[in-house]
């Protein structure tokens, strides 16, 4: 603790530099001032913990020196020795927050004893400053990884409206209209860097409000949208002219093409999601054709609105495992086809759709790849065949995708809480180590185990607990610090309501057999 000295009298301040030298190793003298004014000087240079100051001063006294301290919002403390027992002196030092009034001749016992109260008190305070803003980082990291969770939700789930209006009350901001943007760069190697750089460009210049997402496959999406109190921009030529923009800014910069996909604003929250498909979609159609960098998907590749629910039925029956659902809407499709085009059309048809279906799967991971071309089909009978076949094998591919994401990604994560579980684990951590986010390991975890992560964790814990009490002549405190738990109290109480037993209850049960 650092300790500052204002008095006039040099005797005093040597004597108390001495008591504090001679006897309080952990606390520091930085300065020594003859005045108020001083006093105020010595308080912005040197910072001190607390200072130790005379009333009676030339020029500007004690008293005045610590109210013109308040004041200037310097945070110290203040212990007042003064040769003057008057009422009315201490009455206005206690109305500036002073913690200690010694008279003069200093004591040394009553010095020494002043300090040690208020270094008590000096440390108290930072220990609860420390925890106050450990808390406020976690709220903020809290924040950000809500965003980004939302933002992940809304491109890749489908979301009742409950579920939305929760997503709402966690938000700090609030969203009337919006488009989404997809940006594929060259590689995925410098990821960071690329990110880092789109931040840069966009701060200061975006037209609107916009949230960054997570890259993914060499892509990157962009949220724009605003409030209900916003200006309503001019969505497509305002953010097309920005991507366009962007585009020539990345390829005078790093010499290579950036393609970006646009996808059609939208006024409800619930519809962003196809914004988001459509500027994937366009993304794809730029970077497959090299001709141009930036555009919204062109009308030539879009397909008809009935189509397109279809095929979203379709993959979403097949992502679902539905495989009797999903073959029950693609031959309904076939059919239509069969019935409205000739065969070689409907071919080209079918082959459109799988081709999506294709592309779907390669945004999760999926490596597809087709058994047989439709337009070797011979009829409609043969097509429909072929369609069914091709079906099954997405359905055995996702259900592998799905195995793994289950077993794998979940079964390392169910080994690192076994192998870690006296460490202070936490969520982020754990979905981390697994490569899943937050907010779907969380989600996995309990569909695929039943439990939910906390549980398993506590679980874990207790059955380490139990194995100590049994084996070990450890104390339960060394036991509880050993199985992840740094509160003696609050572990005896999770042990109960596990077990039924208080440790040392559990212990003297098992010994006795």
């Amino acid at each position: 603790m650092k300790v500052a000295i204002v008095d006039d009298e040099a005797l005093e301040r040597r004597a108390l530099c001495k008591m504090i030298n001679d006897h309080l190793p952990d606390i520091e003298v930085v300065a020594e001032g003859a005045n108020g004014r001083e006093a105020i000087d010595i308080a912005k240079q040197y910072c001190p913990d607390v200072m130790l100051i005379d009333i009676k001063m030339p020029g500007l006294d004690g008293l005045q020196a610590i109210e013109a301290i308040r004041q200037d919002g310097l945070d110290l403390e203040f212990i007042i020795v003064s040769a003057f027992d008057l009422f009315d002196y201490a009455k206005q030092a206690m109305r500036f927050g002073v913690k200690e009034y010694l008279l003069k001749p200093s004591r040394k016992e009553e010095v020494i004893s002043a300090l040690e109260r208020v270094s008590q008190e000096v440390a108290a305070k930072r220990r609860q400053e420390e925890s106050s803003r450990q808390l406020e980082e976690q709220i903020r990291r809290l924040q950000t990884l809500v965003e980004s969770e939302w933002l992940s939700v809304l491109m890749t789930e489908d979301v009742s409206a409950d579920e939305w209006e929760r997503w709402k009350e966690l938000l700090p901001f609030s969203i009337a209209s919006g488009m989404f943007l997809v940006i594929q760069f060259p590689d995925a190697e410098v990821a960071d860097e690329w990110k880092s750089w789109l931040d840069k460009q966009l701060s200061g210049r975006a037209p609107t409000r916009y949230w960054i997402g997570r890259m993914a496959n060499r892509r990157l999406p962009v949220l724009f949208f605003r409030s209900p109190n916003d200006g309503e921009p001019a969505w497509k030529p305002v953010i097309q002219a920005l991507a366009l923009d962007l585009a020539r800014q990345f390829s005078a910069r790093y010499g290579v093409a950036l393609y970006i996909g646009l996808g059609s604003p939208f006024s409800r929250l619930d519809q962003l999601r196809s914004s988001y498909y459509e500027a994937l979609s366009a993304a794809h159609y730029y970077a497959d054709r090299q001709k141009a960098q930036v555009g919204f998907l062109p009308a030539e590749a879009t397909r008809a609105g009935g189509e397109a629910e279809r095929d979203k039925q379709l993959f979403e029956a097949l992502r679902l495992g539905d495989i009797e659902q999903a073959r029950l809407i693609g031959l309904a499709y076939i059919e239509e086809l069969a019935s409205s085009h000739s065969l070689p059309a409907a071919g080209r048809k079918a082959e459109e759709t799988f081709v999506w279906l294709g592309r779907l799967l390669s945004e999760l991971g999926i490596r597809y790849e087709r058994l047989a071309s439709f337009a070797s089909c011979r009829s409609a009978a043969e097509l429909k065949r072929a369609a069914l076949d091709e079906l099954d094998c997405i359905a055995a591919d996702l259900e592998v995708w799905r195995q793994q994401q289950a077993y794998g990604k979940l079964g390392k994560a169910k080994d690192y809480i076994d192998r870690h579980y006296a460490e202070p684990l936490t969520l982020e951590e754990v979905a981390e180590q697994a490569g899943i986010s937050p907010y779907y390991f969380s989600k996995l975890f309990k569909e695929h185990f039943g439990i939910t992560f906390i549980d398993y964790v506590t679980n874990v814990r207790i059955e380490r607990a139990k194995e100590a009490l049994a084996r070990t002549d450890l104390s339960l405190k060394e036991i509880c610090f050993s199985v992840g738990y740094n509160d003696p109290n609050y572990f005896s109480r999770v042990f109960k309501k596990q077990t039924g037993l208080s440790p040392s209850e559990y212990r003297k049960k098992v010994q006795a057999r």
